[in-house]
């Protein structure tokens, strides 16, 4: 009796733990671009993710304003203070180009690895500056990414802190 009571209870946690991961996974940007622009469209991470105040300046390369919003992952990772974030950490960068009130397109962030890599390869990286797919950047460890990004904190540049 206790052996089958031991796998019930085993077997509950296992399920309990499939969930959470599942619930964890369905807050994160996609890891294919069609299903990652429909996300992004959808409006999806401002229902879990921690946004910047306002929209602001950005650097050109992103457009002159934008507003950043920050997965549950990363932001305990920010206010932990670690230098490293963990598998799963994302960021979602609105692009507005001269205006504040319309989204023109997204630049997404997605740590896949427990370590980014000396390139950024554990880092997933997606930008539309139109939003749709058409001329998109999208893989891991882009240069034209990387370039810039190497210089934050594991690859993330912005100076919020939730």
């Amino acid at each position: 009796m206790r052996t089958l009571q031991r796998l019930v209870l085993a077997s509950v946690v296992i399920l309990a733990g499939t969930a959470m991961a599942a619930a964890a996974e369905d807050v994160l940007p996609p890891r294919r671009k069609g299903p990652l622009l429909r996300w992004l469209q959808a409006l999806t991470y401002r229902q879990t993710y921690v946004a910047e105040a306002t929209v602001h300046p950005s650097v050109p390369a992103h457009g002159f304003n934008v507003r950043v919003y920050f997965s549950p992952g990363l932001v305990a990772d920010l206010r932990a203070g670690r230098p490293r974030f963990r598998k799963g950490a994302a960021m979602v960068k609105e692009l507005y180009f001269q205006g504040t009130e319309d989204v023109v397109g997204w630049s997404v962030m997605r740590k896949l690895r427990r370590r980014s890599g000396g390139r950024g390869t554990g880092w997933l990286f997606y930008e539309t500056l139109d939003g749709r797919n058409r001329g998109a950047f999208f893989g891991r460890g882009i240069g034209v990414c990387t370039g810039c990004h190497a210089a934050g904190t594991d690859y993330l540049l912005s100076s919020f802190r939730p």
